[in-house]
């Protein structure tokens, strides 16, 4: 357990400190990119009170110790979540949103059966003073986390989400957002009071399985957000495997892929949003050569998808061998399965990387314009940071860690 400060019911330890930084710096990130490119000024200051509630929620779910606060804050984000996905009042967007809703506040209120049966067996909401976990409570909980989490099989609300939500929000959403559910399953299984062997290795499989069936999807996928959000769901798995099979790498691996996604996925949405912006177009089977369009762009998405992918010296490096590490400690076919998962997130990065920048076959080229500098600047600052955290891992995991293990 780490070192922590408490007061009332919230607290401040290492884990709870990392993520809030992480989430509050998205958060600036997607501002500075919504300012520049969200044009539509009807809805504007709907949409940064939504990104604000998508931060805040996140720094309290990451710092509180109370489960019914910890729900309110969920709560607080799906509403978030809900209203940026219809931010455009198109029907195709409000059937998004409303679908997403939906499945968030169905799978939040299962959840909240599973935590009201937590407190009666307990008496207390602290899940530092949870000793009792019914079995019933615990899958319900699950219910809630893989859906916040978009975990399979309540990973359906994503797609439709990225695709209808603007690009400066769906930073956020991979960012922070779909962080909540593992940050949960982090505070209230890993803090040792919960031991069943059993349900930390049926929730590895389900990561596992998950990761590999959506870079599966994503190889086969053309749609640019859908890609993405197939790529989230498959990522968002390693995460939760890190947490499921703990030990010495397990839980640090887990906290510093938050960190490498978090980055990269926000700025790869960005660059898919400049992308759109620039070409009017957001199928790969009508885009090619970008490259000669925006060098700049290139090399900035290069570095954000090396660090997807798991590229030496980038700090998606670093999260996926200590992910990978924990699975082939815990048993040899959990590692088997996250190798497989990380080949298929080479294979779908490669190929929509190449697509995107280099030429191939197409009747017509597509027209596009420069992106705007501001936009180049966000993805600029998230590659760097990517880059340099990578070249200097060794500092978020001697933090992470405390004394360097567990």
């Amino acid at each position: 357990m780490t070192e922590m400060i408490g007061f009332a019911d919230f607290f401040l330890d290492r884990f709870g400190i990392f993520l809030s930084a992480l989430f509050v710096f998205i958060g600036v990130m997607s501002f500075i990119y919504a300012l520049s490119t969200v044009r539509e000024k009807g809805h504007r200051l709907e949409l940064y009170i939504m990104l604000l509630l998508i931060v805040g929620s996140g720094v309290g779910v990451a710092l509180t110790n109370n489960l019914l606060i910890m729900f309110i804050f969920w709560e607080l984000s799906t509403l978030a979540i809900w209203r940026t996905v219809g931010y455009y009042r198109e029907q195709d967007k409000i059937d998004a949103s409303s679908f997403t809703f939906l499945i968030n506040f169905a799978a939040a209120a299962v959840m909240l059966v599973g935590l009201i049966m937590l407190y009666l067996d307990n008496g207390t909401f602290n899940f530092f003073e949870i000793t009792v976990f019914n079995n019933t409570a615990v899958i319900f909980i699950l219910i809630g986390i893989l859906a916040k989490s978009v975990t399979i099989p309540m990973h359906v609300w994503l797609v439709p989400a990225y695709n209808a939500v603007p690009s400066a929000i769906g930073g956020s959403l991979a960012g922070i957002a779909e962080n909540l559910g593992v940050v949960l399953f982090l505070r209230l299984f890993t803090n040792g009071n919960y031991f069943d062997p059993t349900f930390f290795t049926t929730v590895a499989w389900i990561a596992v399985a998950s990761s590999i069936i959506m870079g599966g999807a994503a190889l086969l996928s053309n749609n640019l957000r859908t890609l993405l959000a197939y790529s989230t769901i498959s990522q968002v798995g390693f995460i939760l495997l890190g947490f499921a099979v703990g030990g010495q790498f397990g839980v640090a691996g887990g906290m510093l892929y938050i960190l490498a996604h978090a980055l990269a996925k926000s700025g790869l949405f960005y660059g898919v949003g400049m992308i759109e912006d620039a070409t009017g177009k957001d199928d790969l089977s009508g885009l090619c050569c970008l490259l000669k369009v925006s060098p700049t762009l290139g090399v900035l998405m290069a570095l954000l998808f090396g660090s997807i992918v798991g590229f030496f010296p980038m700090i998606g490096f670093w999260a996926k061998l200590w992910v990978i590490v924990s699975a082939v400690e815990y048993t040899a076919a959990l590692g088997i399965g996250a190798i497989i998962a990380a080949v298929f997130t080479l294979l779908y990065n490669a190929r929509f990387y190449h697509e995107l920048f280099f030429a191939k076959q197409l009747t017509r080229l597509p027209k596009a314009k420069r992106p705007g500098y501001a936009g180049l600047t966000i993805v600029f600052i998230l590659a760097l940071v990517s880059l340099l955290l990578g070249i200097f891992f060794y500092l978020p995991h001697t933090y992470i860690t405390g004394s360097g293990g567990y």
